[in-house]
């Protein structure tokens, strides 16, 4: 995966704090590896949350994101009880795709756990067909418009 670094330049970046629960974690006594994507798909819904993007407002707009892809590094394991910060941001905008980034820090050490991407579609509801993002999405995430091909990750 290419680099993974929170961008200084304006976009709005989201940290969500949790405690690792028990029940989070699997027989190798670590948190399962699955459980990192529903903090992810957490923090992207609160982030957009808290810029007044909620569902109710989203359908307002016409449409939904769904998950097209994850890309998820695994670098060092949490157990339960640690304390975690979930950093997101979104990367690009255009057309129906939307990147965002993240990662999961051990809020104690700082150590960094996982780094990940994620591309999100906006969808028509009803025909389940993708559509452009709006720009009042675009201009509240402050994703630059130029240079987007160069801010895009390759596939």
């Amino acid at each position: 995966m290419d680099k993974i670094v929170a961008p200084r330049d304006g976009r709005p970046v989201y940290d969500m704090r949790l405690r690792v629960r028990s029940y989070e974690v699997d027989a190798l006594g670590h948190v399962n590896n699955a459980v990192y994507l529903n903090y992810l798909e957490q923090a992207a819904t609160e982030h957009a949350a808290a810029l007044d993007f909620g569902a109710a407002r989203l359908a307002e707009l016409g449409g939904l994101f769904v998950v097209r892809r994850h890309e998820i590094d695994y670098l060092r394991a949490a157990v339960a009880g640690d304390p975690l910060v979930v950093t997101t941001w979104p990367e690009s905008l255009r057309g129906p795709r939307a990147y965002r980034a993240y990662e999961i820090r051990h809020e104690g050490t700082g150590q960094q756990l996982v780094v990940a991407r994620t591309l999100w579609a906006w969808i028509d509801p009803r025909s389940g067909r993708p559509r452009p993002i709006p720009r009042e999405i675009i201009d509240t995430f402050h994703v630059p418009t130029s240079g987007l091909d160069d801010a895009t990750p390759r596939r």
